[in-house]
């Protein structure tokens, strides 16, 4: 998937190993990076796997939802897709935009 960010500060701590690790600490900065890497490399948001490690799952209903993967907390990315239309299914979703890593907005 095409994977943007919802702000240039959240964009920036992602591109910065650094900056992440010094948000989120060692341990959760590599689930997060994990995780983008999985975001990236699924073509579309019904590849990503609800089992462990990924864990997707909608956390919102309204439109358009909010999507998670990781486990809550430190280790969490969520995310909407970049354009949505009500009904659209998850395979036709294939670019989102990042909204907060690890709890941080």
């Amino acid at each position: 998937m095409q994977v943007g960010f919802e702000t240039p500060s959240i964009g920036a701590m992602c591109n910065s190993g650094r900056q992440l690790v010094s948000a989120l600490g060692i341990e959760s900065a590599d689930r997060v990076k994990d995780l983008l890497f999985f975001l990236d490399a699924a073509p579309t948001l019904a590849d990503l796997s609800e089992s462990p490690p990924i864990l997707r799952r909608q956390v919102a209903e309204d439109l358009p939802p909010a999507f998670s993967v990781g486990k809550a907390g430190n280790g969490q990315v969520l995310f909407r897709p970049q354009s949505f239309f009500e009904g659209q299914q998850l395979h036709d979703i294939d670019r989102i935009s990042v909204i907060s890593v690890g709890g941080t907005v």
